[in-house]
């Protein structure tokens, strides 16, 4: 089975800034955004085509804990884990950040 790989990206861009807003508002929120996408983390590592493919290939688990949904997809010798991002933001948008961060993990 192919591993999970979760760019730095995410970690460091996209799940600081989402818990760095709630936490401002309401810190359990904040903490069960962060349990919530170690739960989604751990779905995925045993069974990684558990949400279906979407525009580009691309999978998309949507949190119940907020309006965010978590981006990955199938590669040749791996499982990319993308970009978190809100779920309002524009698909344009979201598809520019992940073919962005899928070259870099590429050089």
């Amino acid at each position: 089975m192919k591993e999970l790989r979760i760019l730095p990206e995410l970690i460091d861009q996209d799940l600081v800034a989402i818990v760095a807003f709630h936490q401002s508002k309401s810190l359990k929120k904040a903490k069960r955004i962060i349990e919530e996408y170690e739960k989604i983390i751990e779905l995925l590592e045993g069974n990684p085509r558990l949400c279906r493919k979407r525009k580009h290939e691309w999978r998309v688990y949507v949190f119940k804990e907020g309006t965010y949904s978590l981006y990955y997809r199938e590669m040749e010798e791996h499982w990319l884990v993308s970009g978190m991002f809100h779920s309002a933001r524009d698909p344009d948008w979201i598809l520019a950040q992940l073919l962005i961060r899928e070259v870099k993990d590429n050089q």
